[in-house]
């Protein structure tokens, strides 16, 4: 006896290097007890589909790029007819024990009985896939760190030499310095002294005399040292106090 075509079918494309989840395309046929079918047809691998995406400058996602395209159906003993809602047809051979279908040059096996639960098989091999896949990516990571830690030891002694090239590019700078104020040095050494101004002797003390108009008239006339304030005789060229002249 036929089984019943109702169903969720699966066709995969396989790669061939494993981790199908990631590398492979499955396309999907469900076929409804009403009349009805639902074929998604996945149009890249989420590994090629992350890639592109890499490419175009966009953020990377391991989501499925799919085409879902719906309509109705009818069975001639093994023969499977789609009509598509766009207008199309196209015409599947069914297997002698209802586990299968021809659609075009695609076999699709059934994978479930069920039209609404996932198959079981498919998501077990999923989740393997992906924790495969998150081992493998730690791994990398693991592998790229120590790479990285490695170049950065590496470069770090070669860059730690250049440091005393920075001080001696500064020493010169120091030593010309240290010259200049040599120099400024050498000329205040070598340009002679200025002469200082005479000496005056100190004034001879006189005998007081009694005040009269003579010397009332001195202290009238006499002068004071712009420098310290100090009184100075007419007629006096030289301060008595600090030699400064007198104008």
């Amino acid at each position: 006896m036929t089984k019943a075509i109702t169903g969720q079918y699966e066709c995969q494309h396989s790669s061939g290097i494993g981790l199908d989840y990631f590398t492979s395309r499955v396309d999907r046929l469900t076929i409804y007890a009403n009349g009805r079918f639902l074929l998604v047809q996945q149009d890249r691998s989420r590994v090629a589909n992350a890639a592109q995406s890499l490419l175009r400058g966009q953020q990377a996602t391991a989501t499925a790029v799919e085409t879902r395209r719906e309509g109705t159906y009818t069975q001639q003993n093994t023969v499977l007819l789609l009509h598509f809602d766009d207008g199309t047809q196209e015409r599947g051979q069914v297997s002698g024990n209802s586990e299968g279908l021809q659609l075009g040059s695609n076999f699709f096996n059934k994978v479930s009985d069920s039209t609404l639960l996932p198959p079981t098989q498919r998501m077990k091999k999923d989740m393997d896939d992906i924790a495969k896949g998150l081992k493998i990516a730690s791994t990398i990571g693991g592998i790229a760190f120590k790479a990285a830690k490695t170049i950065h030891e590496t470069i770090q002694p070669s860059q730690t030499p250049e440091a005393p090239q920075s001080t001696s590019s500064v020493q010169p700078a120091s030593n010309q310095h240290r010259s200049d104020v040599q120099a400024q040095a050498t000329q205040a050494q070598a340009r002679p002294p200025q002469s200082a101004p005479p000496e005056q002797p100190p004034p001879a003390v006189q005998p007081p005399v009694t005040r009269s108009s003579a010397t009332t008239q001195g202290y009238a006339q006499a002068i004071f040292c712009d420098q310290c304030g100090a009184r100075c005789r007419p007629g006096k060229r030289f301060c008595n106090q600090c030699g400064a002249r007198l104008d």
